[in-house]
């Protein structure tokens, strides 16, 4: 897999353009081109620290899910937990509430979307994907403090094009991919391209299978000089069993129910699913499963006066999450959301070729869901049937927390320069952004208990509502400096915000309504640089973070005794450390990669005085203090032009929590993964076969622990071992 690393900030909708400049062969790295500060740049002349992941080394891999995204990229780590959550060095965030934001910004086309479940459900036609380490207030703006992942798709071109693709590996997976671009004439162009991906569970139970699909249409046109515009609309869902997790990871205690329980890492959980069966012919929805779909409209429309370029982003998009994931016969989880998202933006950005390059723009977002629940559910009792918000019923629920209307609108103004400082060698680097979020919720939240006198299941219940508004200024100020044309040293301080939310707790109540935002000051230097003719590439960052205000999620019961769910911020973090990234062009047919980091992250506060929790001092979960990765690729020229290619990757993290509250059984100690794959291409370039092999050695590394869910801990390691091939026409 080639990762190309450097630095970009990513713009709305106009994809970083990845291209080569120089062929390896005439003895060099072939070059990145990405457009960094809303610009087309040199990947190695950018001062923010990125992997960039093109569609062919996710193919060789048979990567179509983002989950699988994991471990790709220096100090990112995902977690598929009920929904896809992400850390970047350390920092991030573990909630399925509502008002709480992810601490990582998710972007398609370079457009924010707001929760992880609307995030497109399988990768297809891609052109590549960016991950941005350390905040991005200035241009990405709210939530993406500890960075950003995003997803650039493919654009049409003027040349007729088709392709197909299917793949087959273990646990009967299949994977089929389809594209044709048609040039229309006239300026215009289309792009369709649609896939699927379907396995089997991995887990002895039946869950962690997959079942996605996905289609997308792209029109590209330009009906007037100096006017032209990209419309493209997507759908993409899913339809699988679900998640599912294993008992009794190394660790556990016997007082978490592991008493003699061995941990089998995909065994899956005991008695999961059991609610299918507990409400024969009522017609109720109680199985297991995770179901969603997600649509999308956006458009970037661009007008250049030749000084500037003047660039308008509308974007509309809808998502529908459903799961319901029994986890025992004690307890299961069932939350649903129906959500609407329309934002805009409209920019202004220099001509690139100017010494002096700037971009200006404002931004509008409102998110709006007419309904969400977060249902609780059990066999033991006391319980009660629900039929609310337009979604199927749900019985045995012994806590509910129904959302009635949850809105979210979000402003905000930004400007970025780029100035030489006497020589075009020395250039300062600042930006500004001015935020205005408003929250407003309201809702109804309780929990079923035995009526005293009866003992027939009544339900203890408030009406919440609430409602926060804040404001905030985050910046970038910085410099860099050229040693040499292919030598650059940059240093900056920077700024991130993470917006606060509504707890929806009842009027009078003892936990706070509302819990501030998030904020990150960060200070970054490095080094990008190659060397031996452009044979060598060595980059280098060193980053120290202060972070204020982390947010996290807890359970408490309220003066009144109903039990709600609620988010405090009384934490503070710590975080510094470094990363090496280098490659290395041994030979024409030879290259080598490696990465490494470092990194201490820890709570100098954690303190959550309504259940007692202070981790102040421990380390942030999903913060390995160590992480190595190593590529080796090669390249046979084979008789008549056609080529195969070898690839090997190791990729090591030391031990680390996957709990944020350091449970027994949710440290995984140090390990390591290796994946291989192996590409033919035909001569004419026109037929390619790859064959993978991924976790080669079944390491079972936990992903993610959750106690209390069950009579057990509970652990989700990686998925086992899988292999398989693929083969892809081009026409």
């Amino acid at each position: 897999m080639l990762v190309l690393t450097g630095t970009s900030t990513l713009f709305a909708q106009e994809a970083p353009v990845v291209e080569s400049s120089s062929n390896p062969s005439e003895g060099g790295l072939a070059e990145v081109l990405v457009t960094a500060t809303k610009h087309e740049q040199n990947l190695q002349k950018t001062d923010i620290s990125l992997s960039v992941l093109g569609q062919d080394d996710l193919a060789a891999q048979n990567i179509s899910d983002p989950g699988q995204l994991n471990a790709l990229a220096p100090g990112v780590s995902l977690q598929p937990s009920f929904i896809l959550l992400a850390y970047i060095r350390g920092l991030g965030n573990y909630s399925s509430q509502p008002g709480v934001d992810q601490t990582v910004a998710y972007n398609t086309d370079g457009i924010y979307i707001s929760k992880p479940y609307g995030m497109p459900t399988i990768l297809f036609d891609l052109d590549h994907i960016e991950m941005l380490r350390g905040p991005q207030g200035t241009l990405e703006g709210r939530n993406a403090t500890a960075g950003s992942i995003d997803l650039i798709s493919a654009k049409p071109t003027d040349q007729f094009a088709a392709k197909a693709s299917i793949g087959y590996g273990n646990f009967h997976q299949i994977n089929t991919e389809a594209m044709v671009n048609v040039p229309l004439g006239g300026g215009y162009d289309l792009r369709i391209a649609a896939a699927t991906a379907k396995h089997d569970g991995y887990f002895g139970n039946g869950y962690g299978d997959q079942d996605v699909y996905g289609v997308r249409v792209r029109l590209a046109g330009k009906p007037i000089d100096n006017l032209d515009f990209l419309l493209t609309g997507e759908y993409t869902g899913r339809d699988e069993k679900g998640q599912t997790y294993s008992p009794c990871p190394p660790g556990s205690t016997a007082a978490q129910g592991c008493a003699g329980v061995k941990w089998d890492p995909w065994a899956g959980t005991p008695g999961q699913g059991q609610s299918d069966d507990l409400v024969p012919n009522t017609g109720m929805n109680e199985r297991n499963m995770l179901e969603s779909s997600n649509s999308a409209i956006y458009a970037a429309v661009n007008y250049d006066f030749g000084w500037a370029t003047l660039t308008w982003v509308p974007n509309y998009r809808a998502w529908y999450y459903k799961n319901h994931q029994s986890l025992s016969g004690l307890f299961g989880y069932a939350p649903a959301v129906r959500d609407r998202m329309h934002s805009e933006e409209l920019r202004l950005a220099s001509d690139p070729k100017q010494s002096i390059t700037w971009v200006a723009g404002v931004t509008y977002a409102d998110e709006s869901e007419p309904g969400e629940q977060n249902y609780f559910t059990t066999n033991a009792g006391p319980y009660m049937t629900f039929c609310t918000l337009n979604f199927p019923c749900i019985g045995h629920v012994y806590y509910k927390n129904d959302i009635y209307h949850y809105d979210y609108q979000s402003e905000a103004a930004y400007a970025h320069i780029e100035l030489p400082l006497f020589v075009h060698s020395f250039r300062f680097v600042g930006g500004l952004r001015y935020t205005h979020d408003k929250k407003t919720q309201s809702g109804n939240t309780g929990i079923v208990v035995a009526d005293a006198v009866t003992g027939a299941p009544t339900l203890n219940a408030v009406d919440v509502s609430g409602e926060l508004s804040t404001n905030k200024l985050t910046y970038k100020a910085g410099l860099e400096f050229d040693l040499a044309s292919d030598k650059m040293l940059y240093a900056n301080v920077s700024t991130g915000y993470k917006a606060g939310g509504v707890n929806g707790v009842p009027p009078g109540s003892n936990i706070d309504h509302t819990f501030a935002p998030e904020t990150i000051t960060a200070y970054q230097g490095g080094l990008k640089s190659r060397w031996l003719d452009g044979r060598v590439q060595f980059n280098t960052e060193l980053f120290f973070y202060n972070y204020y205000g982390y947010q996290t999620s807890f359970f408490a019961a309220t003066d009144t005794g109903v039990l709600v769910g609620a988010t405090t911020n009384s934490q503070k973090a710590r975080l510094y450390g470094g990363e090496i990234e280098s490659a290395f062009l041994i030979t024409p047919d030879d290259q080598l990669r490696l990465g490494l980091t470092g990194l201490s992250a820890v709570y100098t506060r954690f303190v959550i005085p309504q259940n007692g929790t202070n981790l102040s001092g421990e380390a942030l979960q999903n913060a390995p203090k160590r992480t190595l990765t190593a590529e080796y690729s090669h390249t046979f020229r084979l008789a008549g032009g056609a080529s195969l290619a070898p690839h090997i990757t190791e990729h090591y993290e030391s031990g680390q929590w996957v709990d944020y509250r350091h449970s027994a059984g949710s440290y995984t100690a140090s390990h390591s993964r290796v994946n291989a794959d192996l590409a033919f291409n035909s001569a004419d370039g026109k037929f390619h076969v790859s064959a993978y092999v991924n976790n080669l050695f079944n390491d079972d590394s936990l992903l993610v622990a959750n106690a209390g869910l069950s009579p057990f801990q509970l652990g989700e390691p990686y998925p086992p071992r899988t292999y398989g091939m693929r083969f892809t026409a081009d026409f």
